[in-house]
């Protein structure tokens, strides 16, 4: 995956903690091994990682989810992006509406 323009990621205020460390194998590649990935994903399906590097030499690696491209209008159109997060929202509150025919009710909105 090569990144199209340059991002810069200026003041980063994420605390750092050490984990382990890894050594360099005769491919010059750093393996972060199957504990350590298990950990950084816990919280989602991330697929890919962008990478930054820092000027003292720090690696960041940013956890990002591809989006197939049928869905991605939906992130490029704030409107339908606020309205499904709206409808989100209320679900995860328990506002539900129980519709009996659903080809009426869709007709009439």
């Amino acid at each position: 995956m090569k990144i199209q323009s340059l991002e810069i990621l200026e003041g980063v205020e994420e605390k750092f903690i050490a984990v382990e460390v890894k050594s360099v194998d005769a491919k010059n590649r750093v393996n972060i091994g199957e504990k350590l990935f298990k950990r950084m994903n816990a919280k989602s399906r991330v697929d890919a990682y962008k990478v930054f590097l820092g000027e003292e030499g720090d690696i960041l690696l940013r956890p990002i989810m591809n989006v197939p491209s049928r869905e991605a209008w939906i992130y490029e159109n704030q409107e339908v992006l606020g309205s499904i997060r709206q409808g989100l929202a209320e679900a995860g509150e328990g506002e539900l509406k129980k519709v009996r025919n659903l080809k009426t009710y869709l007709k009439n909105l």
